[in-house]
């Protein structure tokens, strides 16, 4: 069938519309009259497979990586990076208007976005140890996909791509704790840092402007640290008072850019609060799960809350125990517009202010956005 795609949602997944039913079609852009077919039926949706572009738009460009449309690292590799960050600007939006019923006006800032790229400094190879094979999994499939260089990666990534021995042989070792994956790969996450590339729990150093991060390749670092550094001014420069919750905080990227502060670092995953200890050491390092011990903690006047949880949101229950501290503001760092669009309305009677994206995985259809709310 044909039709015309109106606009992107969550996914970069193009919506058009055929006899009142929805159709979501991948690898689509505003704008571009398709050819496509349903692959999947549903009542008032339809999954459909793109088949041709009649009328391509103006901002598509051909993919200069190539593997484009089979590795699955990269779904969004077809517009520059800051059509990349404008287009991902809005769906966030139109996701926190139509989802999150915000229908009241707030700053909405140019997003920030890098090139597109080597800029990754983490990344996870899948190998085969038997052929020898190095690789990421496909879009569709689990049939490894052979990679000898991939141009999101920093030099020093891309060389150990090439060398292979290195990364084979941590291989096999890993392979005797860790075993294999349901595919039958070996999984093997690197981090690279200022001075060499982190296997496992190797610690290294992350330098973000001013700040030194300690890290290893075993927790979550952002992957792109031409990004990251805007980030941080905008967290640090809509944060109010002396008195600040960082819930969630990994390994303390947010708590560091307040050693003069009263901080709280609460996060349930241990290796990640010792690192935390390290970046922030002058703050007061909690292990435990946000909500409950936030069910449990004395209530304080709280300045500001800092928020930033996994994909799947804040859990029920959690936006109204924050409330409770009565902070004079809220920032909510997501990385999912859906979810945060979802519990937004939950922080009533705070509303939103201010918003920006951040395209820190340009090439693919990831975003992340920072909230900040206000009574």
């Amino acid at each position: 069938m044909r039709v015309i795609i109106e606009k992107l949602i969550t996914g970069a997944i193009g919506l058009a519309h055929k006899d009142g039913k929805s159709l979501f079609i991948p690898s689509t852009l505003p704008q571009e009259e398709v050819e496509c077919h349903v692959v999947q039926d549903k009542k008032n949706y339809s999954l459909c497979a793109l088949d041709e572009i009649i009328t391509p738009s103006l901002d598509r460009i051909k993919p200069s990586c190539p593997y484009s449309g089979r590795c699955g690292g990269c779904d969004f590799d077809f517009v520059t990076a800051k059509t990349s960050a404008e287009l991902k600007n809005e769906i966030v939006q139109d996701n926190l208007k139509r989802i999150g019923k915000l229908d009241y006006e707030f700053e909405v800032f140019p997003p920030a976005f890098s090139k597109g790229e080597d800029y990754r400094i983490r990344v996870r190879f899948h190998l085969d140890i038997k052929t020898r094979t190095i690789g990421f999994l496909p879009s569709k499939g689990s049939k490894l996909v052979p990679i000898t260089k991939c141009l999101r990666l920093t030099e020093r990534l891309n060389s150990l791509l090439e060398e292979k021995t290195t990364l084979l042989n941590y291989a096999k070792k890993l392979s005797l704790t860790n075993g294999v994956n349901q595919y039958g790969y070996v999984e093997v996450p690197l981090l690279d840092g200022e001075d060499k590339v982190s296997f496992g729990q190797d610690e290294v150093i992350i330098k973000v402007e001013n700040y030194n991060y300690h890290a290893d390749s075993s927790v979550f670092f952002q992957s792109n640290i031409e990004v990251l550094p805007s980030m941080l001014a905008f967290v640090k420069e809509e944060t109010v008072g002396t008195k600040i919750m960082d819930l969630y905080s990994g390994v303390g990227t947010f708590s560091a850019l307040f050693p003069d502060k009263r901080v709280y670092s609460v996060e349930k995953f241990k290796p990640c609060l010792q690192y935390a200890k390290k970046n922030a050491p002058t703050s007061i390092a909690v292990t435990e799960d946000v909500l409950a011990w936030a069910k449990k903690v004395k209530k304080e006047e709280i300045d500001t809350i800092i928020v930033d949880p996994p994909r799947v949101g804040l859990a029920k229950g959690v936006p109204e125990l924050l409330k409770g501290f009565s902070p004079k503001r809220i920032i909510y760092v997501s990385c999912d517009s859906v979810t945060l669009s979802r519990d937004l309305p939950c922080f009533a009677p705070y509303t939103v202010k201010k918003c920006k994206v951040f395209d820190l995985y340009p090439g693919s259809s990831h975003e992340e956005s920072v909230v900040v709310l206000e009574k």
